[in-house]
């Protein structure tokens, strides 16, 4: 198999789609991102990439909270539309049924799985910026748990291809992670 080199690129990689959430002027705003990240488990925290300028990415420093929402594949069309308009323009917060925590942060009803998030940092880099969060709860619809824990195929969440800009599903379950490379063959 040959090697074809891309030059200094984004490589092609799938990445699971979230809405941003927060409140901006006592509404509901909402972005879509796929450059997101955990960044620790104790304390659980998490990373996500915005453009410079994001109404949402105000309401959070205005809040100084916000929601990580994950859309299944049925939200694909809501989910792309609040990406599409932008809140400097456009009130997007009847798109979504919401909800919300101790935070206040705004969650979407109909995501498989939200988060609640307290404003840690913002780290800002030449053309993004990286939100970073403190992760304060997390909520699940009983129907994607499996013995208390969220089943990804049960979620069905909506991944986003960097090559193409395409919204896809998940494939099939491949293995456990942590357990399949027990079985891989030492090369010593």
């Amino acid at each position: 198999m040959n090697k074809v080199k891309l030059g200094a690129a984004v490589p092609p990689m799938s990445l699971p789609v979230c809405l941003l959430g927060s409140n901006m002027n006592d509404k509901p705003t909402f972005c879509p991102i796929a450059w997101s990240t955990i960044i620790d488990d104790e304390p659980p925290m998490i990373g996500l990439v915005t453009a410079k300028k994001r109404y949402t990415k105000d309401g959070i420093v205005q809040t100084e909270n916000f929601s990580v929402n994950i859309p299944d594949i049925k939200m694909a069309e809501p989910t792309d539309y609040c990406g599409i308009v932008s809140g400097y323009d456009t009130d997007k917060s009847k798109v979504f049924e919401t909800f919300s925590g101790e935070t206040g942060a705004p969650m979407i009803s109909d995501c498989p799985v939200t988060a609640e998030c307290r404003l840690e940092k913002i780290i800002e880099f030449e053309g993004t910026d990286l939100i970073v969060g403190r992760i304060v709860n997390v909520y699940a619809d009983d129907e994607i748990l499996e013995q208390g824990k969220a089943d990804a195929l049960k979620m069905n969440p909506l991944m986003y291809f960097t090559c193409g800009s395409i919204y896809y599903s998940l494939g099939e379950k491949v293995g456990k992670a942590f357990k399949i490379g027990k079985e891989f063959p030492s090369h010593e």
